[in-house]
């Protein structure tokens, strides 16, 4: 090869190399590596033992006079939240048979005051939910009727401020019909033909049917798009979304999302199992700059509106578990959020006509059906030209069929599953055995019929109320009650907001407390009845009527009112937070190394327990340890004589494993309890020795041949490292293992246990630095197999 392609050829490889190495580091640099890291750090945060109550109150060092005050608060909340006496309750017997937590509302404050929560106890387990409260009437609100009460296993019904995500109408005047429709329709029973016959179509799924038709067309007809693909969850939805336009896309394999946005919890999607998802920051121009830079190999761009009312960049409230101090969010101006989202769309467009597809994807899971425009490409129209969204792809969750198990990928032609199928490796990445599920997509039906004013059979309108009037309503009902809200607590000085979007609501605190957690007790002590999510967030549905905010507007205030009044919102600032910090360092280490100590002493009494019963191994182990302690540690370590030092604990090592391999009667399969060198490693490091010792006698041989073809330099060793080497290979080859399968820590901690072996066997064999002769004369059989019993230690031979 001449020098022209010489060269030619280095440029390319320099230029590859280099255009990777870019490329690679700004994507590392917008990837999910900080999330990540937060999860390496779950294995190594340990609470450790609990401090006490008082203890708990003190974390950020308050006066006397404050931890009084938080004290007294105490009381008033285990009066009103505490188990009572006598009582007997289903709920906490079902809580721990279900592995999802969130059931028992176990987890209301953030995790450093687990020891000021409250158990549910009756109030978590519900024996009804109701229409209306006590103050429902107090309003004239048509259609309205009355928010929902959750009654408990005590009997108490406790206005229910938590609605799930999905139902965002009212009951009686939109579901419930909605609800007797589906039912018709579902029927098995032979109550009309038509409805009998749609009903058995559930037995034969995956088939093109009428209602599936139906529904292909009223969802096409609400999004503006031409294909659709069903799941049961919003993402499992966005998940095949994301697989389909990658195939579309030519394999492009990177996701742009933004920077703390939710779009589900499945693999491939969820902040840790998201390889190829970069995370960009929102409303950045250099976001869209970076699209258009990579656009050879982004596929999709994903968005969740949600956003503009979460905050940008910001977490969705994650219930109160990392609320230790102020949390203040504020909301996107619309008109900037849309100008943002159709400045974004401009980018894709662009990068799809003259470069390479680029999809954007909204994920409309949560947004959707909250307002009158109903999704958020017609809810984000341009500030200035009116004109609605027209993104590529858009995302339904079980909103579509009125909270059934049904979700929907709708897409235009060209991004969803489209490619040459001539290339016949290429197959449909996204199956499910309840993909358009029949009842799932009668339900949907007659949701969207119900939306758009459609009737049933006898004329009569499916819903009785007009849906869009009644989500405009709720909209301005909501924005009242979050204004009116804020006002008074503004007025009392009061350190709390609530922010809304729709009948979505998110808590604000103003005060940089470490104890704001404990805001939702609060709220739970005034009576309300709190779904899991509604200790950050909350949903309210259309049948609130003007009596039942005014009534939760008091109670939010009372709840902040007595909880300042308590001392829980004092601030933690300056040297008290520095401490406070400190501390908590001091806190996990010291936790973190004593897991570490109690798992070195846990392998080394399960080592005992299982592979050291007979007396003459443990005879060997007492004076072996005696001769590692007097002799090998000090020549090795303090005198520095590693020749003399190897050959004590070589010596000390022969006496040791003796009373393995003549005396003790090894349970092969107990012996894998053990984490550590099992018999089989063992053999394997005497035989090492071994070999160790016929290179030591014919090294001028091996030298003369390996000198042929090794720099001499290389093979120099004195004595004193020859034997220092080998003596370390006895044991770094089983420490690489362990490093390999359980980590650089374990491996550490296992390395600390085999050097203070010889001082913690002084303490578990001293009873036999004695012991009778008869027992060097009871030998194991090499070919015979032994049962340990662990608890009796008795040994049985097999025959």
């Amino acid at each position: 090869m001449g020098p022209v392609a010489t060269l030619v050829l280095a440029f390319v490889a320099v230029s590859l190399l280099a255009k990777l190495l870019r490329e690679r580091i700004e994507f590392f640099l917008h990837s999910n590596a900080k999330y990540r890291f937060v999860n390496a750090l779950a294995s190594y945060i340990h609470y450790g033992d609990d401090l006490g109550v008082d203890a708990a109150l003190m974390l950020d060092n308050p006066t006397a006079e404050v931890l009084r005050r938080r004290q007294e608060g105490q009381r008033y909340l285990q009066g009103r939240l505490g188990e009572k006496a006598g009582a007997e309750c289903k709920g906490p017997a079902l809580a721990r048979s279900l592995v999802d937590c969130r059931f028992a509302l176990a987890k209301v404050c953030m995790p450093l005051l687990r020891e000021l929560e409250f158990p549910a106890a009756g109030r978590n387990f519900l024996s009804a939910v109701t229409n209306g409260t006590a103050d429902s009437g107090k309003g004239n609100d048509e259609g309205a009727a009355g928010m929902l009460a959750a009654v408990g296993e005590d009997g108490a019904a406790r206005p229910f401020v938590g609605n799930d995500a999905v139902h965002t109408l009212g009951v009686r005047s939109f579901y419930a019909p909605v609800q007797a429709e589906i039912g018709r329709r579902m029927s098995l029973e032979e109550h009309g033909k038509d409805s009998s016959e749609e009903a058995m179509l559930r037995f034969a799924p995956l088939a093109m049917n009428g209602a599936l038709e139906r529904n292909v067309g009223l969802v096409k007809r609400l999004t503006g798009m031409d294909t659709v693909r069903y799941s049961l969850s919003g993402s499992e939805a966005v998940d095949g979304a994301l697989k389909d336009i990658k195939a579309s896309c030519k394999g492009k394999p990177i996701v742009v999302r933004f920077s703390s946005a939710y779009h589900g919890h499945v693999s491939g999607i969820n902040f840790l199992d998201c390889d190829g998802h970069v995370f960009l920051p929102e409303c950045e121009q250099s976001s869209i700059d970076f699209i258009e830079r990579y656009h050879y190999r982004i596929a999709a761009v994903v968005v969740n509106p949600m956003q503009h009312f979460t905050g940008i960049n910001k977490p969705s409230p994650p219930g109160e578990k990392v609320t230790h101090t102020r949390r203040v969010r504020a909301a996107v101006p619309k008109d900037e959020y849309a100008r943002w989202l159709h400045a974004l769309q401009e980018k894709c467009n662009y990068c799809t006509q003259y470069l390479t597809k680029v999809a954007l994807v909204m994920d409309d899971v949560y947004f959707a059906f909250r307002t009158p425009e109903l999704l958020s490409k017609d809810y984000f129209v341009h500030p200035e030209t009116g004109a609605p969204l027209r993104p590529d792809v858009i995302v339904l969750g079980k909103a579509l069929a009125a909270g059934y198990p049904l979700s929907a990928v709708c897409g235009r032609e060209g991004f969803l599953n489209s490619y040459d199928k001539k290339y016949l490796l290429q197959v449909n990445k996204t199956v499910g055995t309840f993909a358009a599920w029949h009842g799932g997509i009668v339900a949907s039906n007659v949701f969207l019929e119900a939306l758009a004013g459609g009737g049933r059979p006898d004329g009569w309108p499916l819903a009785r109320v007009e849906a869009k009037e009644q989500l405009a309503a709720l909209v301005q009902k909501c924005d009242a009650f979050s204004a009116s809200l804020n006002a008074e607590l503004a007025v009392a000085g009061l350190p709390v907001r609530i922010r809304n979007f729709s009948n979505t609501f998110s808590i604000d605190f103003l005060n940089p407390s470490l104890y704001n957690s404990r805001y939702p007790q609060y709220l739970l002590a005034e009576g309300l009845f709190l779904g899991n999510y509604s200790t950050g967030k909350f949903n309210l549905n259309a049948d609130a009527t003007a009596g039942d905010l005014a009534m939760l507007q008091a109670k939010f205030v009372m709840a902040a009112t007595k909880m300042r009044r308590h001392g829980y919102f004092e601030p933690m600032e300056g040297v008290a937070r520095k401490r406070f910090y400190l501390g908590l360092l001091g806190r996990f280490a010291k936790n973190y190394a004593k897991i570490q100590y109690d798992q070195i002493m846990a392998d080394k009494h399960i080592d005992i327990e299982v592979s050291h019963n007979h007396p003459v191994n443990k005879f060997g182990h007492f004076w072996s340890s005696v001769g590692m302690i007097l002799f090998a540690y000090p020549l090795i370590f303090w005198r520095g004589e590693p020749l003399k030092g190897c050959a004590w604990f070589f010596f000390t090592h022969v006496v040791r494993q003796t009373g393995h391999f003549f005396y003790e009667h090894q349970d092969r399969d107990i012996e894998k309890l053990k984490f550590g060198h099992k018999d089989a490693s063992k053999k394997e490091a005497v035989a090492f020795l071994t070999c160790a010792g016929l290179v030591y006698r014919y090294r001028a041989e091996l030298w003369a041949w390996a000198t042929r073809y090794v720099d001499p330099s290389f093979l120099e060793l004195n004595l004193d490292q020859y034997v220092s080497t080998i003596a370390l290979f006895t044991v770094v080859p089983h420490f690489v293992e362990i490093v390999y399968q359980y980590g650089i820590l374990r491996g550490l901690s296992w390395a600390l246990k085999i050097f203070t072996d010889p001082f913690t066997d002084l303490l578990d064999f001293y009873t036999h630095v004695v012991i009778h002769p008869k027992w060097f004369l009871d030998f194991k059989d090499q070919r015979a197999t032994y049962r340990l019993n662990i608890k009796t230690k008795e040994v049985v031979k097999e025959d």
